[in-house]
């Protein structure tokens, strides 16, 4: 490996100079690292370059325009995250007897959960916990941000299988086809929807996926028009101005359902569901923060399931 010797890294290896290639590696991005960091980019290049000279070997490569970790880049990484997480797990012991807490936290969920359904259940521990500030990111795209420790922890209904992350099962993700009463009037079976106009995320009506595998194949409709709309809100609008017909979860048109502004079409029809969890990294999972603020969102099952009932 050319002089390195993961053994010997926390002795012969300097630890800013580490800490520089490891966000370098997190983000394979000179540019946003020294972001991250706070320091020039220059700064970032020139730590990076003194490491490489210790360590007697090239850690960072070309794939094209990008950068990419090298064999031996890939093996040092790999000994930041140890390093890197251990002493994480250091400063939150020292915090935890002084005024500042077990730390901030920074967690993701997907936009229409985060927005509709966490933000409301999250005083209690905010109340609880002050010396665990959160702050909070909504988004699609969570995976990649929790991989490169932009987040600590993300709520998602996707199944994330990648290795070094560890998943804590939350609640089902249940939904329901809405239009309006007048549109409702007319649909009696899932065939019917092929005279509607089809409210979707995406134009190959993906998003329906829960819905249309519910059903056996000889009774799929085909959808000839959709719409695309790229917010769950927007097919909520759309839908209650009978532009369309659409498919969201649940627990997003709890108040329209109620009040009869909106129906759910084929009530009877058990649709397939998604399951929330949390995710976090393996190596910060023994963090208190991140303990205390899983075993609360584990709590608070009951009040989803109330809510999308």
């Amino acid at each position: 490996m050319n002089g390195i010797h993961i053994k010997g890294i926390p002795f012969r290896l300097d630890l800013y100079q580490l800490r520089a290639f490891f966000v370098s590696a997190q983000t394979l991005n000179l540019t946003e690292a020294a972001g991250r960091l706070f320091v020039t980019q220059s700064a970032v290049s020139h730590a990076i370059s003194k490491l490489e000279k210790s360590a007697g070997t090239e850690l960072l490569g070309k794939a094209g325009r990008r950068l990419a970790l090298t064999e031996a880049g890939r093996t040092l990484y790999r000994a930041c995250e140890t390093v890197f997480y251990e002493l994480e797990k250091a400063e939150e012991a020292l915090r935890s007897g002084a005024a500042g807490g077990a730390g901030p936290v920074r967690l993701g969920a997907t936009v229409e959960f985060g927005t509709t359904l966490l933000v409301k259940h999250l005083a209690p521990f905010i109340k609880r916990n002050p010396g665990v500030p959160l702050d909070l990111c909504f988004s699609h795209d969570l995976l990649r941000p929790l991989l490169n420790d932009e987040l600590d922890l993300v709520i998602d209904c996707r199944d994330h299988r990648q290795p070094g992350l560890e998943k804590t099962p939350l609640f089902r993700e249940e939904y329901a086809v809405i239009a309006s009463p007048s549109l409702a009037a007319g649909l009696r079976a899932p065939r019917d929807l092929d005279r509607s106009t089809i409210l979707s995320l995406d134009k190959a009506c993906a998003w329906w996926k829960n819905f249309l595998e519910a059903l056996p194949a000889a009774e799929r409709p085909a959808f000839p028009r959709v719409m695309e709309l790229n917010h769950i809100r927007g097919v909520i609008n759309a839908a209650l101005e009978s532009v369309g017909v659409g498919f969201v979860p649940k627990y997003c048109v709890t108040k329209e359902l109620k009040t009869g502004a909106l129906r759910h079409v084929f009530p009877g029809l058990k649709l397939l569901e998604d399951n929330f969890a949390v995710y976090q990294k393996t190596g910060r999972a023994g963090l208190e923060r991140h303990r205390l603020l899983v075993k609360y969102l584990k709590g608070i099952k009951a009040a989803h399931l109330q809510r999308a009932g």
